[in-house]
């Protein structure tokens, strides 16, 4: 059953993917909307026997610990392919900087008044605390790899405004995975505010233990490795090393994301590491793990649970605050940064590409139970909304930026 199900998932995300592409949105808009059709809001509404038998959770165990498997490796491969925030100067890092931090701090402050005002509605056996500030993160986050994707699409890799964007949006994640680990604590915590400092400290020392391993140990395995030319030993030692420090960070009351994430921060600057990565496990990811993960998403996102005037005045709520807080945030951001009004609105439209990583974040509360089910439901659909406005954004104001330098250019002529 489940190789038949991992067939449909790889082919309705493929589908759905194509088409967003042709229609000028990203492909992670159609593969999040490829795992709301497989999910209980369409799928299971419209063939609830064959969903039953299909997709139902107590028929998809191996569906979960796949996808558990992809969420892994994909966190390993976005700290793999991430990059150092900006090269240079210090002064090289004031527009990322500032846009990173005006850009973040809009949306979670907004994020957390949201999440205590519907509290009592939407979450009243959460605790507080750790709701909060786990709305307020989601709401912060920005997606690297898509907003990549719309730079290179919209060929605005010669624009400032778009490397200083990328930049700001690695600042952004990462300031977001160090507040996911403390709100992380704060849920799994059994012993109130003590027991949770307890368990940052115990992840610190982790971290330590990790860089010193990797920079005396698994570094000079690997390099001694590639010399010899032993690409399926570089491999292996590579995925032991994801795979348990994975480990580790679960047992310690984290998510194994934020041992999966650690490695590829730390083995980035190796030569070949990334292209024997993509050579040997870059398409499985991205063809057959991504769906999975994908369609975990849609298969826990029941449109369903929101219902009533109240859950859409909410989630309309989050969308305004998310949305405007980031484009807002980073616009003035830019501008603080003596850019013009036109590549701030580029800069603001990039960091509201959330996508994937939203969808990660997303899982992570889900699975500490952070979220009730409504709310993840919302916040999916919130990362959907605001991923598909973001690349007509950019598109119209790329557009604008083109046809000023144009009037300027025959105007100097």
């Amino acid at each position: 059953m489940w190789l038949l199900q991992l067939s449909i998932i790889i082919l309705a995300c493929h589908a759905c993917g194509w088409i967003a592409e042709h229609l000028g949105q990203c492909r992670v808009v159609g593969e999040i909307i490829a795992g709301i059709l497989l999910g209980p809001s369409v799928f299971g509404a419209l063939i609830p026997s064959f969903y039953g038998a299909m997709f139902a959770p107590i028929a998809s165990p191996s569906m979960s610990q796949l996808g558990e498997v992809g969420l892994v490796l994909l966190m390993f491969e976005i700290g793999l392919h991430s990059y150092r925030s900006a090269p240079g100067s210090s002064s090289s890092l004031y527009l990322p900087g500032i846009v990173a931090i005006l850009g973040f701090v809009a949306p979670f402050v907004g994020g957390v008044v949201v999440a205590l005002l519907s509290k009592t509605m939407l979450a009243p056996g959460v605790p507080a605390l750790p709701y909060a500030l786990f709305c307020g993160t989601a709401l912060s986050v920005s997606a690297v790899p898509v907003m990549a994707r719309m730079v290179i699409d919209l060929d605005l890799g010669r624009y400032p405004a778009a490397s200083a964007a990328l930049s700001a949006a690695i600042i952004t994640d990462v300031a977001g995975w160090l507040l996911l680990a403390v709100v992380a604590s704060l849920s799994t915590a059994k012993a109130g505010v003590d027991n949770s400092v307890r368990s940052v400290f115990d992840l610190a020392i982790y971290l330590a233990c990790c860089i010193i391993a990797a920079r005396y140990v698994i570094r000079p395995i690997l390099l001694r490795e590639i010399r010899r030319n032993s690409l399926r030993a570089v491999m292996t030692v590579v995925i032991c090393f994801v795979f348990a420090s994975a480990w580790v960070t679960s047992n310690l009351g984290f998510h194994s994301a934020f041992g999966a994430l650690l490695p590829g921060l730390l083995l980035r600057e190796i030569p070949k590491i990334r292209e024997l990565w993509d050579q040997w496990f870059g398409g499985f990811i991205h063809i057959v793990l991504i769906p999975v993960f994908f369609s975990y998403t849609g298969l826990h996102t029941s449109i369903s649970t929101i219902d009533g005037y109240s859950s859409w005045f909410w989630l309309s709520m989050f969308l305004c605050v998310g949305f405007t807080g980031k484009y807002v945030g980073s616009y003035f951001g830019a501008r603080l940064a003596r850019q013009s009004a036109n590549d701030a609105a580029i800069i603001g439209s990039l960091m509201n590409a959330r996508g994937l990583m939203e969808l990660i974040v997303l899982s992570v509360g889900l699975q500490l139970n952070i979220l009730p089910l409504r709310v993840y439901s919302m916040l999916v659909m919130f990362a959907l909304i605001t991923t598909a406005m973001a690349a007509p954004l950019v598109r119209f104001h790329a557009r604008r930026k083109s046809m000023a330098c144009q009037a300027s250019s025959l105007i100097s002529s």
